[in-house]
């Protein structure tokens, strides 16, 4: 008769409707985990490149750090001293970049789950780096110049201020007002913001999907 033929076919489609309720929920489920999961691994890396920032600035060391450096031929014994001194913080930033690297191939995933404009504490943390290692090559430079006997004094005040300002960035410094500590801090503070948010608002449910079906589509699927 036609009305079964109706129902048969009604039953068809209900069933398809049901898999594809699954479908989507299951979709909105994993793209929640994942969510959820790169915002933890997220911030646990940033709170790790916190204390990598620290330790390439800590202005304690050993004696033989820095002399990885590849020395030129007409250095003399003092200027390699003060240039291998100015390379503790580039040996130690490669000694620690792995998790640099990592927040960095992080960066795109971040952009494309959460959107362009959460990467800026990335930025921010990438160009607090670049600025370090700035610093550490300029100082190489002062300080295997630092005879300045005989410079104009405006040029010698100038000279001074350059370096005590890359030495600021250099070295950290004891106290609240480390620019670098206050920028990475910032930085941090951002990025707790960003992921916090992201974390409470994915229910992940590891048991299962729930889908919520209307009764009268479920009566027509059982029926196939």
């Amino acid at each position: 008769m036609w009305w079964i033929e109706v129902l048969r076919d009604s039953s068809i489609i209900a069933a398809a409707v049901v898999a594809l309720y699954g479908i989507n929920a299951w979709r909105r489920e994993l793209r929640g985990k994942k969510q959820y999961e790169l915002a933890e691994e997220v911030l646990v890396l940033f709170y790790e490149a916190r204390d990598k920032v620290r330790a390439i600035r800590n202005p304690f060391g050993r004696e033989d750090e820095g002399q990885s450096r590849k020395s030129k031929p007409n250095e003399t014994e003092q200027q390699k001293k003060v240039l291998d001194q100015a390379y503790v913080v580039v040996e130690r930033y490669e000694k620690n970049e792995r998790v640099f690297n990592q927040l960095h191939a992080l960066r795109y995933r971040f952009m494309a789950l959460f959107g362009p404009e959460k990467a800026e504490p990335f930025d921010q943390l990438n160009q607090i780096l670049k600025e370090i290692l700035i610093s550490a090559h300029m100082l190489g430079i002062f300080w295997w110049r630092e005879d300045f006997e005989g410079l104009p004094e405006a040029e010698l005040k100038k000279r001074q201020q350059e370096i005590a300002e890359h030495e600021a960035i250099f070295w950290q410094m004891s106290g609240q007002d480390d620019p670098i500590v206050l920028r990475v801090d910032k930085v941090i503070s951002r990025v707790e913001n960003i992921c916090s948010e992201i974390i409470r608002s994915k229910k992940f449910k590891s048991t299962g999907v729930s889908i919520k079906v209307p009764r009268f589509i479920k009566k027509l699927a059982q029926k196939v």
